[in-house]
């Protein structure tokens, strides 16, 4: 079996992109984001919630990505 290889934060944050971009419903969205954060391929801010893509270091609100 071969391994797959390890996505940059790039190609994660443009993975999801194009993913919500293709949904049509807000349950759609939201079940996309649910499954983006749960993988690692979105974060959360803790202090507003704001969801945000991996390319993005700092919130708006000024907290910064968690490690």
């Amino acid at each position: 079996m071969s391994e797959s290889p390890e996505l940059d934060d790039e190609l994660k944050s443009q993975a999801v992109t194009l993913l919500l971009a293709e949904a049509t419903t807000a349950i759609e969205i939201n079940a996309l984001t649910r499954v983006a954060l749960r993988a690692g391929f979105m974060w959360r801010c803790f202090p507003c919630k704001r969801d945000h893509y991996l390319r993005t270091e700092k919130c708006g609100c000024g907290a910064g990505r968690p490690a």
